[in-house]
């Protein structure tokens, strides 16, 4: 179901995003055409009714364009939010809408046929070009094209000669057409959309499995190894040091065997919690695999024996975290962990011999007692 919701969102987010980006061009052409017909009809209705027509078609355009750029300065992903835009989007879509349609009764006087079809022209063409704008949501192409043909066609069956009936009909018929229209342009877009929202979603998902720990969603081996290349590079170039620390859980196998794998699982998703709450967000937890677990700092002083003094402060801080009792379900378990280090440039300048060497130093917490933080450097205990 939430799955389902956030597809949902991201479709009605997508609708919007398409509307927007069609709303400038419409927009434009709108007022263009309001011009021109505001200058042939000049002679045909009052100067004021006409200026004042104008004005409201500008003035609302102008309103809906300021809506618009202040959507695009706040994204929304809210689904609450991209309702409401998606609400107000129609209404200003409604109240223009709603001006065209009305200038075809105080615009144009019912026996000046050629100023009717100078209109009619320009409203049809209008919503031919709703449609292809407005379609990705059907109500906004149904409230444009419906309100601003409407009211010709009423007024062109009520002038009651069979030309202006003929040309009521065909208008009709024209609707009818649309409406079949919208609903097809309406299915293939939003098909789009969720074609590409589920390509987008499948290419994370195999990027998660690629990179992510399926148990845990800690980068894995082949993900740490990448940003352990980059790691390298970067300290190289900038001076600051960097650190590996290697960590193995203490008789991790003796929870496997007691009290099945599944407890194991959920203490290694323990563990990789309190790991990530324990380091900066620009350094990196992975796992190896097993109990076996990999942190990655980066960004430490320039100064050797600063640097190792942060990483023996940040080594404690593991130890100490790691060592809190853990609730598996209905069992309280205790477990310890070992750490060895292997610092940038000192222990190695590769990812395979600082893998290694920190490999290594954790063995020597082992050896030396375990639940231990030990120094690839002359294997110092911390």
């Amino acid at each position: 179901m939430k799955d389902n919701s956030i597809k949902s969102v991201a479709i009605r987010s997508a609708q919007l995003q398409q509307l927007l980006d069609a709303n400038g061009r419409s927009l434009l052409s709108s007022t263009l055409l309001a011009a021109l017909v505001a200058y042939f009809q000049r002679y045909l209705a009052a100067l004021p009714i006409i200026f004042t027509w104008l004005a409201l078609v500008i003035l609302v355009n102008i309103g809906r364009l300021f809506m618009v750029r202040r959507y695009r300065r706040h994204q929304a992903n809210d689904d609450f939010v991209i309702t409401k835009r998606l609400k107000q989007f129609r209404f200003g879509l409604f109240v223009s809408a709603l001006l065209w349609g009305l200038s075809s009764i105080i615009l144009s006087p019912s026996g000046e046929l050629q100023h009717q079809m100078l209109l009619i022209f320009v409203l049809t063409g209008m919503t031919a070009g709703a449609v292809i704008s407005y379609s990705v949501d059907k109500a906004s192409a149904m409230i444009f094209m419906l309100l601003t043909l409407v009211p010709m066609l009423v007024r062109l069956l009520l002038v009651g000669d069979s030309l202006a009936v003929a040309m009521s009909i065909s208008g009709f018929l024209y609707i009818i057409f649309m409406i079949v229209s919208i609903g097809n342009i309406n299915r293939n877009l939003i098909d789009n959309i969720t074609l590409r929202f589920d390509a987008v979603e499948r290419e994370n998902e195999i990027k998660q499995l690629a990179f992510y720990d399926s148990l845990t969603n800690l980068p894995n081996r082949r993900l740490l190894l990448d940003r352990l290349e980059h790691a390298l590079t970067m300290s190289a170039r900038t001076g600051r040091r960097g650190a590996l620390l290697f960590l193995d859980l203490d008789y991790f196998k003796n929870l496997n065997d007691t009290h099945g794998h599944f407890m194991g699982d959920l203490l290694l998703q323990q563990v990789a919690e309190r790991l990530l709450s324990c380091v900066r967000e620009s350094d990196t937890v992975a796992r190896l695999g097993g109990d076996e677990f990999v942190v990655m700092l980066e960004d430490l002083s320039e100064d050797r024996l600063e640097a190792m003094r942060q990483v023996e402060i940040l080594g404690e801080k593991i130890v100490t975290a790691l060592n809190r009792p853990y609730q598996l379900n209905a069992l309280q378990h205790h477990c310890s962990t070992s750490v060895g280090v292997a610092m940038f440039g000192e222990d190695g300048n590769s990812h395979e011999v600082l893998l290694k060497n920190a490999d290594v130093a954790m063995y020597q917490a082992k050896k030396a007692g375990r639940n231990l933080v030990v120094m690839f450097d002359g294997l110092r205990q911390v």
